[in-house]
């Protein structure tokens, strides 16, 4: 760890509960608040690599109130709506569960095998089109096949999965 890493790592723990105090009084929501102290530090490696820095403390304080009074243009600006921290902690969290997790990744794995079991045509005409996103005459270019015949292996190979997986 140089010098300057270590400085830096001890400015930061001895300021940023003061830049955090100061931009959360100001802007009111925690996670702005250490977006903003964040960026702050980063501003001042920026400032301590050019040379051009005498005052560490100050210079962190003065770039967190104005990043923080940026910050509060910018949202009159563009009418963003801010949550209080209280109801941004009640909002439940969006990830599936681990019991879902691995009954999803069973169902991929069903998903995968039963589309691995169709005839190669079928197969690569099906996979081209709902995987890659391909159309219909691109399919029918690369297979040297008809457009008509594309879309006969698509949906012969769906109504073949609906069989084999079913619908849910």
């Amino acid at each position: 760890m140089s010098a300057k890493t270590f400085d830096i790592a001890g400015l930061y723990v001895s300021e940023q509960r003061r830049l955090q105090q100061l931009i959360r009084r100001l802007v009111g929501n925690w996670a702005t608040t250490d977006d903003l102290v964040q960026q702050a530090f980063t501003k001042l490696v920026a400032a301590a690599d050019t040379g051009n820095l005498d005052n560490c403390p100050a210079y962190l304080m003065t770039t967190a109130r104005n990043l923080a009074l940026n910050h509060l243009r910018d949202l009159k600006r563009h009418g963003e709506v801010g949550i209080p921290d209280a109801e941004l902690h009640a909002i439940p969290d969006g990830r599936p569960s681990p019991e879902m997790t691995a009954i999803y990744r069973c169902e991929l794995r069903r998903v995968l095998q039963a589309v691995a079991s169709l005839p190669i045509k079928r197969r690569e005409a099906f996979v081209l089109n709902k995987f890659e996103g391909m159309g219909y005459d691109e399919i029918a270019a690369r297979q040297g096949i008809s457009r008509n015949t594309v879309i006969s292996h698509i949906v012969l190979a769906l109504a073949e999965l609906d069989r084999k997986i079913g619908r849910y």
